[in-house]
């Protein structure tokens, strides 16, 4: 027994030793990807926080729980995938064990060969999200079952309910980390019931147990998730496209990208040949890979109707098309050559896919994701911001690259989470964002899509909450605000400027240059009341600028009106307008500085003068 167990431990670690190096090279080269974003954001926030997100995400929250504290070692793309490497590199030992478990050692040995150069298995070992943890956990789900349903280990009683506490803790694990693990489970509870009905209750006993560690994040997340899945679908369910999406999925699932059908072609092929050259072998232990792989195709197609489609959502089947190559390859054993022709089949089909496309880590593997540069947010803030400041992102896929490069010298960062997958109600970003307002010197807001959908809610209440100040505009598809609370007293003053149809008639602004709530910020609000006294023709934009005692400019705001909204040539005869301003001042600046205002051209940048010549309007003075 000893030499039996010394051989199958030397079996499994060589082949985990082969799967750790195809899941280790190349790991830390390719960025940061867009979903790698939001695991790293979401998983920097504080514990309750990360409970709250993610029951209004897509996925439950063990992952994030995890990833927290493995961030504590960095945030390389290297340190941060490489928990998934080793959830990938475990899966390798536990599967030659539930192969062995289910069907002998060759089956075993089998199934932890395809484990280990599974494509989608190492694709999903190399990305900072959930997947790799969720297999493992599904298979020391499956390792346990079989190891309780096996009669050769059921009949000594005291190895049952370890073997099933392996399951309880597999199988809560599996769900905790990943929703789609549900349908998997509920086909091993169907496998169990006609593998061993003696053993019903036993089996009942197990799965209600999982089902009672679920319970409460059930009862905690499953109202948001009901109504996400009302809004988007009226729990209505389209079937002829449900087949069409199972389709597809199977085609996820062999993960033939670089191959093609002549991959799928193949894994039906030996599985097929396998079944049908020991049709009288096959026995109820061949439901096990049938029911995994049919119940997480529906489970794809169901999700889809609900969220998207993506082939990623079939991973928790992979370890099954392993035990179904492996069950058919075990039955051909005894025919060499059609053995061989299946084992050859499967690396030929499989080798171009790992060499041509795993590593090179397109974002999701049945429609690449727009380009996307993860620097691009620390790039663009990393001059005009400082450490005082504080950035705000929509999205924490920005946040989370936008983690990745942050230096102590850049601000910190926090969410208004306006675009999905989470759109959080506006009063709990509200309130984020006026706490930050009492002890930072300027509020950076990034909006991925600008002001698409829930984001123009979010910007319509800066406006009129903040006073924009100098902000950096698009940068792609990204939207980069700036805002400041200026403090009172305010002072009203007259001004009476012509410039043709646009009367500045008046402005309001800060003299003492401080910001609400913080005694160290600097800031600047200023309040122009415009007027139309006939049809504007000319595009014009508002400067806003302070200059200290040498003249120097030390700050501006140029906007079209009232925080870009109302441009000259909108205005109409006789309407008045009020246009915010927010200025922020830079830490060495003292002393007076001289606030002024105008107009310019846009497309020259040539400044418009009043009906006296002026091309500037003194408005007063700021103390800092």
């Amino acid at each position: 027994m000893g030499e039996v167990m010394k051989k199958h431990t030397s079996i499994a670690t060589g082949l985990a030793l082969v799967a750790f190096g195809l899941r280790i090279y190349h790991l830390g080269s390719p960025p940061l990807l867009w979903d790698e974003g939001w695991s790293i954001g979401l998983s920097r926030l504080p514990l309750s926080e990360i409970a709250r997100i993610t029951a209004l995400d897509v996925h439950p929250p063990l992952y994030y729980l995890l990833l927290k504290g493995w961030l504590l070692l960095g945030s390389h793309e290297f340190v941060t995938r490489f928990l998934s490497v080793l959830a990938g590199v475990l899966t390798v030992p536990l599967t030659y064990h539930a192969g062995r478990v289910w069907r002998g050692r060759r089956v075993g040995f089998l199934t932890a060969c395809y484990i280990t150069i599974a494509p989608p298995l190492i694709y999903y070992s190399q990305i900072t999200r959930m997947f790799a943890l969720c297999v493992v956990f599904l298979v020391l789900a499956t390792y346990g079952l079989l190891k309780f349903l096996d009669s050769r280990f059921g009949a000594r009683g005291h190895t049952v309910w370890p073997s099933l506490a392996l399951f309880v803790v597999g199988a809560a694990g599996a769900l905790y980390s990943f929703y789609y693990a549900g349908f998997v489970v509920a086909a091993l509870f169907v496998y169990a019931v006609i593998a061993a009905p003696r053993r019903w209750k036993t089996t009942l006993a197990g799965f209600g147990a999982v089902a009672g560690l679920y319970l409460p994040w059930l009862l905690y997340a499953a109202p948001a998730m009901l109504n996400r899945v009302g809004e988007r679908t009226g729990f209505t369910f389209a079937i002829g496209r449900a087949l069409r999406l199972a389709a597809e999925g199977f085609y996820g699932l062999v993960f033939p990208y670089g191959v093609g059908w002549p991959a799928v072609a193949a894994v039906l092929l030996v599985a097929g040949v396998g079944a049908l050259v020991g049709s009288r072998r096959l026995g109820r232990w061949a439901l096990l890979p049938l029911l995994a792989i049919g119940a997480t195709l529906f489970g794809a197609a169901v999700g889809a109707q609900a969220h998207m489609f993506a082939a990623r959502y079939t991973i928790v089947a992979s370890p099954f098309v392993a035990l179904a190559l492996a069950g058919a390859l075990g039955l051909l054993a005894g025919r060499r050559w059609l053995f061989a022709i299946g084992m050859l089949l499967i690396l030929a089909t499989t080798a171009p896919t790992i060499t041509n496309y795993v590593y090179g880590k397109s974002y999701e593997v049945f429609d690449p994701f727009d380009p996307f540069d993860p620097g691009m947010d620390w790039q663009v803030l990393h001059e005009p911001a400082d450490a005082d400041d504080v950035v705000f992102f929509n999205v924490l896929s920005l946040a989370g690259t936008y983690q990745r490069y942050r230096t102590p010298d850049d601000p910190p960062w926090s969410y208004a989470l306006r675009w999905d997958p989470v759109i959080e109600p506006l009063p709990a970003a509200q309130a984020r964002i006026e706490q930050a307002a009492t002890s930072h010197d300027r509020l950076w807001v990034v909006l991925y899509k600008g002001t698409v959908a829930a984001n123009a809610e979010l910007k319509e209440w800066l406006d009129e909450r903040f006073y924009s100040a100098e902000g950096l505009g698009w940068r792609g598809d990204t939207l980069y605000l700036s805002y400041v609370d200026p403090q009172e007293p305010w002072r009203d003053v007259g001004l009476g400027a012509q410039f043709g149809n646009m009367a500045l008639k008046a402005a309001r602004y800060t003299p003492a240059g401080s910001q609400s709530g913080c005694a160290t910020c600097a800031a600047a609000g200023v309040d122009l009341v415009w007027r139309a006294d006939g049809a504007v023709q000319q595009e014009a934009k508002v400067f806003v600028h302070l200059y200290d005692a040498a003249g120097n400019l030390v700050a501006q705001h140029d906007s079209v009106p009232v925080n870009g909204t109302r441009p000259t040539t909108t205005w109409e005869a006789g309407e008045t307008l009020v246009d915010r301003h927010g200025l922020a001042l830079p830490d060495q600046v003292a002393g007076p500085l001289q606030l002024v205002v105008g107009l310019y051209e846009p497309a020259t940048g040539e400044r418009l003068r009043t009906s006296d010549g002026r091309d500037t309007i003194s408005v007063g003075s700021v103390v800092k």
